[in-house]
């Protein structure tokens, strides 16, 4: 269970990343690609986190991270 906790804290890494990568972006196409990894990276955090909480015991003193998502018809373009 700690290996999914680890790739859980490493996804929420990538999708932290790929999200500043798409705001610092010049090129539109490129933007929009980051913006889509970081989407999908933040999906996956979201599988795993469900995962982890079902198979662990609570922790009271867990603190949730949350990754913004907007769907692209909420996204601005340009």
């Amino acid at each position: 269970m700690k290996d999914l906790r680890r790739r859980l804290e490493k996804v929420r890494a990538d999708a932290r990343e790929f999200t500043l990568m798409s705001q610092r972006a010049t090129d539109i196409e490129k933007r929009e690609l980051f913006r889509r990894l970081a989407d999908e990276l933040a999906f996956e955090a979201l599988e795993l986190e469900l995962i982890v909480k079902k198979n662990e015991p609570p922790d009271p003193c867990d603190k949730h991270e949350v990754v913004e998502f907007k769907s692209p018809s909420q996204r601005k373009r340009g």
